[in-house]
């Protein structure tokens, strides 16, 4: 655990999550995405559509779910080379993992234990293996935004540390 929170690293993850949250808001129907419920109704919802726009943006809010967290984790509890790769190697797992459950949802949907459905944002887990696509651009996005949330935090990086 690092002794000192990375502020700017803690406040950019904050406000690059806000802007995957607007992009939700804005491109994504409340149907599918859990949170969007408690926002209300969009009346400037607008399906992203099809073509190159659609392919890039369906794959933006996975790039930014590693990225945001990434910074977020690492401003907590990693102030070196080692503990970013450690922060941004866990958010690219948890997100592939994620993903290749989309693709085996029949799968993951029987280990998902009926106790889910009773807790708190754990009660549409089921929902979200049956109702995702998998996609091999949101794979590509997962790493991307872990190699840039890796660059991004070693310019953001405070002092002179040990580079261990």
């Amino acid at each position: 655990m690092r002794e000192e929170v990375n502020k700017l690293q803690l406040f950019i993850g904050i406000n690059i999550l806000f802007l995957g949250v607007l992009f939700y808001y804005f491109f994504r129907g409340a149907e599918h995405t859990y949170f969007l419920k408690f926002l209300g109704t969009n009346q400037y919802y607008k399906e992203i559509g099809s073509g190159l726009f659609f392919r890039i943006g369906s794959s933006f809010p996975t790039f930014i779910h590693v990225f945001a967290f990434s910074l977020m984790t690492a401003s907590l509890v990693a102030s070196q080379k080692r503990g970013y790769v450690a922060v941004c190697l866990f958010w690219f797992a948890v997100n592939v993992i994620f993903e290749l459950g989309q693709k085996f949802d029949s799968w993951v949907v029987q280990s998902i234990p009926d106790w889910f459905s009773e807790i708190f944002i754990l009660d549409t887990t089921k929902n979200y293996f049956l109702h995702g696509h998998f996609d091999y651009l949101d794979l590509l996005s997962i790493a991307l935004g872990a190699l840039v949330a890796y660059i991004f935090l070693l310019k953001t990086k405070k002092g002179e540390q040990d580079e261990r």
